[in-house]
């Protein structure tokens, strides 16, 4: 599930010229170590006797052009290099820190460009696929950056690759919602994933089930925060976008591409 391209003027999407919304600061963390695709290999042959599809998995890993990719930890963090994948709840852990370290820096930066203050902050939408726990890793952010208690979240949970795009969607309903109410709104969006220690988990699903699992290829670990805002009241400089509209729509059949399931291994 995808959102798809689409042109600037369709009577199906929300694209209008006086929705006076913009994101008014960015800001992305990555955390220090970057892996190269034989990082997945050494993991793959330390762990796993051959197969066909694990053949197959690591051909394409060599060929996806990716050079480095940004990860919490090297081929030897202790967490991959278990018996077994880690735990639901040894996962939680590590993003509880990491996942926690990385939004707030994400948060600070998006902040920081727009020139505002975490007291203006009026919602806050947040998103990840890569973590499940209740409170959400958004309710440690909140802490972390000082916003009021009062401030409303919303954590986006179960929709993967579009899960920023999904947020910014949902951030500029409540912004309209806001405008209709001749209210300011500066939202901020947030979205975090730390893919790398789902590494073992991928390769054993692989190795389970002999299935082509591309994912354990393609991303690394990151968060990136903006702050959309409706334009009532003071916007601290000048916009670094406009947000023109959207469209949402689903792809037939693609809920296996690219999925995966909380279990508890």
């Amino acid at each position: 599930m995808s959102p798809s391209a689409v042109p600037a003027s369709t009577a199906n999407g929300h694209f209008e010229n006086d929705l006076n919304l913009s994101l008014l600061g960015l800001g992305v963390e990555y955390p220090p170590f970057l892996v190269g695709p034989e990082a997945l290999e050494t993991l793959a042959n330390r762990f796993y006797p051959p197969s066909a599809a694990l053949k197959k998995v690591l051909s394409i890993n060599r060929f996806t052009g990716i050079e480095t990719r940004a990860a919490v930890g090297d081929v030897n963090h202790p967490l991959v290099n278990k018996p077994d994948a880690p735990s639901i709840k040894e996962l939680n852990v590590l993003f509880r820190e990491e996942g926690v370290r990385l939004s707030v820096n994400a948060c600070k930066k998006a902040i920081g460009e727009w020139g505002g203050s975490v007291d203006d902050i009026t919602h806050i939408v947040s998103t990840t696929c890569t973590n499940s726990a209740n409170p959400g890793f958004d309710h440690y952010v909140v802490k972390q950056l000082g916003i009021r208690s009062s401030v409303e979240k919303i954590l986006l949970h179960g929709i993967g690759c579009s899960g920023g795009m999904a947020a910014m969607r949902a951030a500029a309903h409540l912004a309209l919602g806001s405008s209709y109410q001749q209210k300011p709104a500066r939202i901020l969006v947030l979205a975090c994933e730390i893919s790398s220690v789902l590494v073992r988990s991928e390769l054993d699903s692989i190795n389970e089930e002999q299935s082509t699992r591309v994912g354990v290829c393609l991303f690394s670990d990151c968060a990136s925060a903006t702050i959309i805002g409706n334009g009532i009241g003071d916007e601290f400089g000048e916009p670094v976008y406009d947000l023109l509209g959207w469209k949402h729509q689903i792809i037939d059949d693609s809920e296996e591409d690219l999925g995966f399931d909380v279990d508890p291994l």
